[in-house]
């Protein structure tokens, strides 16, 4: 479908209030309904990174070294903290920055790329961006439902692959029913929820302080402590990097008078600072028992069940939070690719197909195999390193190019009513593909492949690395590779369109 669903007078006045459906879907939000402020994107994203996936994502680091190749190795405390904080500060200044185009323009992340890409060649992020908030969906409530199991499991509920399936569906219903209401409610819930849950996370780091193992050390050195430090903060990087494409969906209803710089900096401190403690938080628990791959049982075990209760329970509810931007995006998304359906619709459509997802993985995938909950829990880790690493790997291309377009050639500005126009309006261009900046995309994206750390293909019993990647002792440097060689050839290929247009509105 080439031509743009009809936007009605009603979605045009849909009011943005809390527990009330959200009716507005890809038409941009006019000056009359913009409302708050840059630091309130700070909360709202907190709230999606305060949750047990952060934790996990840290206590990952540890093990980059046996992920680059080495048999036995661990990367101690202080190397983990350092590959962490990096990681997350490189991917948090380009959320920062694709965030500023959503108080320019009032319109969903996908919609602004229409600009960018042409109204067709935008399809394409926006499919890779459905299938990546998808598959966050899944991921999130496979880990809250093991956290509600290990909550049960206090209680006497056994621990069995039966009963994760079961708590993992209560997670899938009550992820879909909130974000079928819409932006304000999930600002709601992600700003006070990342307020509880840190304050949990703080207690629960000062009671279990005496049991953590400080001195632990980096047991590789030299080049492979190196490598390994890279790929251990490509973790935290891809980690923050898959939310880029989420980023104008909560800011679009912002003042567009609103400084670019604000909106860069909130937005970054809201989603890189909470990812780096709560990574090196993750590092410093899994230290307290490293045979044991379960960082949740590690934090049950030793915790007393005064504190471990709501803790477990924020932790799921955590998960939650974070799948309210996996559902609500992934109804935007739909949205535009011209499906024409309303945005709560498509949200539960969305979450429909992600819960298919959830039981795909539960029963047709490596869990198959798991006979016990620690089976479960172990194998998911290889598939969750496999989504992470994997996922990220068009975003960082595919956000250069815009960046590229929003702060170099255009400024910031941009014919707002012309983006869903369709064959009508200004960013038709050829065929609804603006071919210079898709090709910068693609030919970026392209470039990653070699510099790919570890991928698990079906076909190979072994993963595979990716031969760069592998003379570079395993490091993966992929996303930082395709943000630059996309964001250059897209200055080199657009410099004389974009001049030919100055002087044309000169003339």
């Amino acid at each position: 479908m080439s031509e743009e669903v009809k936007v009605t007078d009603e979605q045009l006045t849909a009011a943005d209030e809390f527990l009330k459906v959200e009716r507005r879907g890809m038409e941009p939000v006019p000056d009359a309904a913009r409302h708050g402020s840059p630091r309130e994107l700070t909360l709202v994203w907190a709230g999606a990174m305060s949750n047990y996936v952060s934790l996990l994502t840290g206590a990952l680091v540890i093990g980059a070294p046996v992920a680059i190749g080495v048999s036995r190795g661990q990367l101690g405390l202080i190397d983990s903290g350092v590959a962490i904080m990096i990681g997350a500060a490189l991917a948090a200044l380009i959320h920062g920055l694709v965030s500023a185009t959503g108080a320019r323009t009032g319109t969903p992340q996908m919609i602004f790329a229409r600009a960018v890409y042409g109204h067709r060649g935008a399809y394409l992020g926006a499919a890779l961006t459905w299938l990546m908030a998808i598959g966050w969906f899944a991921v999130d409530c496979i880990i809250g439902g093991w956290a509600l199991v290990q909550l049960l499991g206090i209680f006497g509920v056994p621990k069995t692959t039966e009963v994760a399936m079961g708590a993992i569906t209560l997670v899938l219903v009550a992820s879909v029913v909130v974000a079928i209401y819409g932006h304000q409610t999930v600002h709601v819930f992600e700003k006070y929820g990342a307020i509880v849950f840190m304050a949990f996370c703080a207690l629960l780091f000062m009671v279990l302080w005496p049991k953590i193992h400080w001195n632990l050390p980096t047991t590789v050195h030299g080049s492979p402590r190196f490598a390994a430090m890279v790929l251990g903060g490509s973790f935290i990087y891809a980690l923050v990097a898959s939310w880029i494409p989420f980023a104008s969906d909560y800011s679009r209803y912002l003042p567009h008078a609103v400084s670019s710089r604000r909106i860069a900096w909130w937005t970054g401190l809201g989603i890189g600072l909470p990812v780096s403690l709560l990574g090196i938080m993750g590092v410093a628990l899994y230290t307290i028992d490293p045979s044991n791959a379960d960082l949740l049982s590690v934090i049950t075990a030793a915790s007393p069940a005064w504190l471990t209760i709501p803790f477990l329970l924020f932790v799921v509810l955590g998960e939650i939070w974070a799948n309210y931007f996996d559902v609500y995006t992934a109804g935007l998304v739909a949205l535009a690719m011209d499906v024409p359906l309303r945005r709560w619709t498509s949200a539960l459509i969305c979450g429909l197909v992600g819960g298919l997802c959830v039981y795909s993985i539960g029963f047709f995938s490596h869990f198959n195999r798991a006979r016990t909950y620690t089976e479960l829990t172990t194998s998911f880790l290889g598939f969750y390193t496999d989504f992470l690493l994997l996922t990220y790997l068009w975003v960082p291309s595919w956000a250069a190019v815009l960046l590229v377009d929003f702060f170099v050639f255009r400024r910031g500005s941009y014919a707002v009513d012309q983006l869903t126009r369709g064959r009508t309006g200004f960013y038709w261009y050829q065929g609804g593909v603006f071919r210079r900046a898709v090709v910068a995309w693609l030919l970026g994206f392209s470039v990653t492949i070699p510099f790919i750390g570890s991928a698990t293909l079906p076909w190979l019993t072994a993963p595979w690395q990716g031969p760069l990647a592998h003379l570079l002792g395993g490091m993966d440097i992929s996303g930082l590779v395709g943000a630059l060689v996309s964001g250059l050839l897209y200055y080199l290929f657009g410099r004389s369109y974009f001049r030919r247009l100055r002087e044309r509105a000169a003339e």
